[in-house]
């Protein structure tokens, strides 16, 4: 089925073709709010036909449309109630007692409203609610009970990954214009509007209560098991009978083989987004948003050195300088273009000269005394030298501290390792930060370790052969 057998085949001529599709896109977000605070479903036509024009004689606005032959703002007003009522946005209605006319906003309308109010200001999303509706919803009754596993559980916890990956990407994109726009910022004035701006937005908000633990890092593994619960033989096959359950109602027939394949993929593609693709996206904004603030800090500087020189007074001084014929004679035999290249920088300023200034003279003679130390001393010295350089992190140690475990297993797994102390959590850091360099090979699946008061990313190492 093609769009244009649901909707006119006007419906788009008063955003396209016309000259005023300006002035109708306003009118149609003003004849939509009217209508959403309205508790009634239908609206006068004569009210409505006010309201559009005084929004006519407020903004001063002329309706040069070549079949509009009106005056007057109310005939301006009813001839744009016409062009709407022909492209499909609303419809005419009269009333059987009063004779009196209404107007009622198609759903076609609605909906293109709707949408042109998205596109000028999209809403923004709460990222962390995502997370948290997928946790909360594995911790609900419905699913303990196992009701409507798929209407309830799969289903809205699917809906809710693929939102959240939407969301993050238009975030990514929303950056990398914030960026381009950085780069054409001419004034500190605007530079500073923009970092305000930039800080003030909700999305960096969004985006550090994503990173931080208490979010998806803590609920990721739970959330995890329970998808793995979703495949065992009994939820499963509950699963599949809801789903083709469903899709028969809307009168569409599915196999047993097609709804398994479909169940799958959807645990499948959610358990794939959170561990792996999450990841990535989050590591691309993160980059990003390194790149606006270097950016920014260049910017800066460029425009703060390039404001030191007044109007230029620096660089065209030098250049008459070099171009005057008079002092030709004078630099004839030197390299000109040693001294000054001008060509190569945009502006010339005090910053970039060093003054000369001299040495600083000895004006009187200095004197320390000295004296030995005993063999005593110099022994608690050197133990209290030893003991200040002493590093039990070092590359060395942790050297020794992976060989103790590779003498009893070729793979070491850091969840055998006892984490009961700061320290142990920290020599297993410290043993992954020099792992390369020691020769072996640490390999991760993005699940963490949790003790009593330490989490850390759950790891297994194996030394390198090559």
């Amino acid at each position: 089925m093609n769009v244009f057998d649901i909707i006119p085949s006007e419906f788009f001529n008063c955003l396209s073709s016309s000259a005023n599709n300006r002035v109708y896109a306003d009118f149609l977000e003003l004849i939509y709010h009217q209508y959403d605070k309205e508790i009634s479903y239908r609206l006068e036509r004569s009210y409505l036909r006010d309201v559009l024009a005084a929004f006519l004689l407020e903004n001063h606005l002329d309706l040069s449309d070549e079949e509009n032959g009106a005056a007057s703002g109310n005939d301006e007003a009813n001839f744009v109630l016409r062009k709407f009522i022909n492209a499909g946005w609303l419809e005419e209605d009269q009333d059987d007692t009063t004779f009196e006319k209404y107007i009622v906003m198609t759903d076609h309308g609605i909906a293109l409203a709707e949408f042109l109010q998205k596109l000028k200001k999209p809403a923004t999303p709460e990222f962390s609610s995502y997370i948290l509706n997928i946790y909360n919803r594995f911790n609900s009754k419905e699913y303990q009970n196992k009701q409507e596993l798929y209407n309830f559980i799969l289903k809205p916890t699917f809906s809710d990954a693929k939102s959240l990956s939407s969301s993050l990407k238009k975030l990514s994109t929303s950056i990398k214009k914030i960026i381009e726009k950085m780069n054409h910022e001419g004034s500190l004035e605007s530079l500073t509007e923009n970092i305000i701006s930039y800080c003030d937005g909700d999305f960096i908000k969004e985006y550090s209560r994503l990173v931080h633990q208490q979010n998806i890092h803590i609920y990721r593994n739970f959330i995890t098991r329970k998808l793995d619960e979703l495949k065992q033989p009994e939820n499963f096959s509950l699963l599949c009978a809801e789903l083709i359950s469903e899709e028969k109602s809307h009168k569409n027939l599915i196999s047993k083989m097609e709804a398994e394949e479909r169940i799958y993929e959807m645990i499948d593609s959610t358990k794939k987004f959170l561990h792996d693709d999450y990841n990535k996206i989050m590591d691309d904004i993160k980059q990003k948003i390194n790149t606006y603030i270097h950016i920014a800090i260049a910017r800066e500087r460029m425009l703060r050195n390039k404001g030191l020189d007044i109007r230029g007074a620096v660089e065209q001084t030098l250049r008459i300088l070099i171009s005057s014929e008079e002092n030709s004679e004078n630099f004839e035999n030197l390299d000109t273009g040693a001294l000054f290249n001008l060509q190569k920088y945009e502006y010339v300023d005090q910053s970039s000269v060093m003054f000369p200034h001299k040495s600083q003279q000895v004006l009187h003679n200095t004197e320390s005394d000295y004296f030995e130390l005993t063999e005593e001393e110099i022994q608690r010295q050197k133990y209290i030298l030893e003991q200040e350089s002493l590093n039990p992190y070092s590359k060395d140690e942790m050297k020794k501290y992976m060989e103790s475990f590779f003498r009893q297993n070729k793979i070491v797994d850091n969840s055998t390792f006892d984490y009961s102390d700061k320290t142990d959590v920290l020599k297993s850091l410290a043993a992954v930060s020099y792992a390369k360099e020691n020769g072996y090979i640490i390999e991760t699946d993005g699940t963490y370790i949790e003790c009593e008061n330490y989490v850390t990313r759950h790891w297994r190492a194996r030394k390198n052969e090559q």
